[in-house]
Parts: structure tokens; sequence; C-alpha cells
């Protein structure tokens, strides 16, 4: 298989896929290939959409490759029917980094950290896949341990949870001489939900 060829099949496979394709996975797909090839390949396709400043760029997500359209056009994508959007509130987003940056977690603690209760948000980030039960703690009740989900990673871009920002860069709570700031509840986020008494 020529370089020609496999760029072909390549970018065949990847239009024609609503998921990330893992390059072993592709590898093993197209004759006389590796994953290394496949992603020499990805490159230099790349290289090419953004030469002939095409609308998309073939990205690593996950575990794999997919062709999405750049950020920058969304607008106009969005207004396709067929795209799903996934509007995610505040509290959910907040939620949401708990269980990526502490997992495994319980909802005990996701509720600890908030200063209310979770089990709802939970339930709606279980039902869009973006958490899963990873297994139960060894404590009276066994509560289920939360962690993110592959869809996780392919909605916000990522590779891998090490990709995710680092805490201290994420620290929005000081100023740059280090003095705490006070930031304004946001009324909808706290509307939202029904809050437990503090």
């Amino acid at each position: 298989m020529t370089d020609q060829e496999l760029e072909q099949a390549l970018e065949a496979l990847l239009f024609s896929s609503s998921k990330p394709l893992a390059p072993k996975l592709l590898s093993e797909w197209l004759p006389e290939t590796t994953p290394a090839r496949v992603r020499d390949a990805a490159a230099r396709l790349n290289c090419f959409y953004e030469e002939s400043s095409r609308a998309f760029r073939l990205e690593q997500v996950a575990d794999g490759l997919q062709l999405r359209t750049l950020p920058e056009l969304r607008l106009w994508v969005q207004k396709l029917e067929t795209v799903k959007t996934i509007r995610l509130s505040m509290p959910m987003m907040e939620a949401l980094a708990i269980v990526a940056y502490k997992q495994p977690v319980t909802r005990a603690g996701v509720e600890f950290i908030r200063g209310v209760d979770c089990s709802h948000i939970l339930r709606t980030l279980l039902q869009r896949k973006l958490i899963r039960v990873i297994g139960r703690e060894l404590l009276p009740g066994r509560p289920s341990l939360y962690g993110t989900t592959k869809a996780f990673l392919e909605v916000f871009g990522l590779t891998h949870l090490k990709n995710l920002p680092l805490l201290a860069e994420l620290d929005l709570d000081k100023d740059e001489d280090g003095n705490q700031l006070e930031l304004p509840l946001d009324s909808d986020a706290s509307t939202e939900e029904s809050s437990s008494p503090d």
C-alpha cells in the first residue's frame, strides 16, 4: 500500500466513522500498515488540510483519531439538526470537574467538595455517558466509585486524563498577588438544583 493509498483509505474510514478510531485498529484493517505509519499519514493529511484551508482537522481524541470541524466554524455546524450539543449547567460542570480530578470518587466525596446534594447531577452525567461507575468503595453500603469515560475525553478533546490542566493553572480564587478573590454566585446555577441546607 503506497502512502497515497494509505492516506485515501485513512481519510475514507475516518470520514465514515462517528467515533474516534485507534491507530492500532486502523493498522489491522489496512494491509502492510503499522500504527506508526497510520500516525504519519494522519500528520501528512493534517498538513494538507491546513495548507488548503480546509474546515476540519484530524485530531487525536481519547485513544483514537477523528475528523473534527475547526472550533471557529462550530456556529455553522450547529445549524444542522443532526448535530447534538451537550449543555452542562455550572453545577454539572463543577461535579464533572471533581470526578475528573479526584477519580475514583464517591457521591459523598463530590458532595463534600460542592457542599450540596449531587445525586441528581451524577445521574444526569451517567445518562450522558460522561461518567461511569468504576467500582465500589469498601465502606458500609458499598457506595459507587465514579470515574470519567472515553466520551468525556471526546467531548473535551482530550487524548488522556493526564492532559487535563493542572489544578494550579486553574486557581481562579486568587489574584496576581495571591489574595483571595470574592466571586459573585451565579443565580441561574444556584436555582437550577435544590441545594441542601449548609
